[in-house]
């Protein structure tokens, strides 16, 4: 099957690995941050796959030095309500939360992909980044690799929670939220947030064995495996805990004398206002504004 091509994703069904079309987030120089363009090209590219009779596994990657840097903020297309980017200034519940419904209904539909899924997670992963991974079935990540929701320290919490109350336990997704702080690939695989960390140099090869393995068993075999165990999360509540998160992250756009984080991009610029937003963190992580404005 031929597919369209992109212009914020590459999209290569694999030849040494039959059975696995890879998908990279091509932009590098925004740390793959996630504009409406680039989730709008993943999600029309998502139809074509699920379509695609050779297609067994959906292997995610992303370009340059990290996987990705969260929603991008600065985009005149931006997928985040209030942020400094957003083409709309109007400030409305209702508004806000219509988009945050729509925004988490798309992700649900990438939870409920047909076929498996795969991350391979390299750098940083923030924010939106863990979001989008959340949704798919197994992760893979380097040692190195960086997890955490840094926007929360200003700027509000997940849509989705990125499913850690599921993935790490309600008191680790409590520690992440509410310190702001990042934690290591390896932390990330003890906590149970990716199902393996491997070394850098081994991560490309790491990701094709698994999938690799996957495919051993019947295509028609794992869609059941995995959509019963996705119904178990169903039941349990999935789709209206992720709803109610998503109204929650509405809300702190409204909170009476929260400091004004867009204000200070208007005055200052995004690298600035970053900056100022991280300044109780400097020293204790590995996040470099000079170079990575995105987050």
């Amino acid at each position: 099957m031929t597919y369209p091509e992109y212009e914020n994703i590459i999209v290569e069904p694999l030849a040494e690995a039959e059975g696995v079309v890879r998908v990279t987030l091509n932009r590098p120089q925004a740390l793959n941050a996630l504009s409406a363009d680039l989730l709008d090209e993943f999600f029309d590219f998502l139809d074509h796959f699920e379509d695609d009779p050779q297609a067994y596994v959906l292997l995610l990657r992303g370009s340059g030095r990290s996987f990705c840097a969260g929603y991008d903020l600065a985009s005149s297309r931006t997928v985040e309500p209030g942020s400094p980017g957003d083409i709309l200034r109007e400030q409305s519940v209702g508004r806000s939360r219509r988009t945050m419904i729509d925004s988490v209904d798309r992700y649900l539909r990438l939870f409920n992909t047909r076929k498996p899924t795969i991350a391979q997670v390299h750098g940083h992963c923030i924010s939106g980044g863990t979001e989008l991974i959340s949704m798919f079935d197994f992760v893979i990540c380097t040692e190195t690799a960086k997890f955490g929701h840094i926007a929360g320290r200003h700027m509000g919490t997940l849509r989705t929670l990125s499913l850690w109350p599921w993935t790490v336990g309600y008191r680790r997704a409590k520690e992440l939220f509410m310190t702001g702080e990042l934690i290591d690939g390896k932390t990330a695989d003890e906590w149970g947030l990716v199902n393996k960390a491997v070394p850098e140099e081994e991560l490309e090869e790491a990701t094709l064995h698994f999938a690799r393995k996957i495919m051993r068993i019947p295509l028609e075999v794992n869609i059941l495996h995995k959509h019963s165990v996705n119904r178990w999360m169903e039941i349990q509540g999935l789709q209206p805990a992720i709803h109610s998160a998503a109204e929650f992250d509405v809300y702190t756009a409204f909170i009476d004398g929260r400091p004004g984080f867009r204000e200070r991009v208007e005055a200052d610029g995004l690298r600035e206002a970053l900056k100022w937003r991280d300044r109780e963190w400097r020293g204790t992580e590995l996040w470099d504004h000079n170079k990575e404005p995105e987050s």
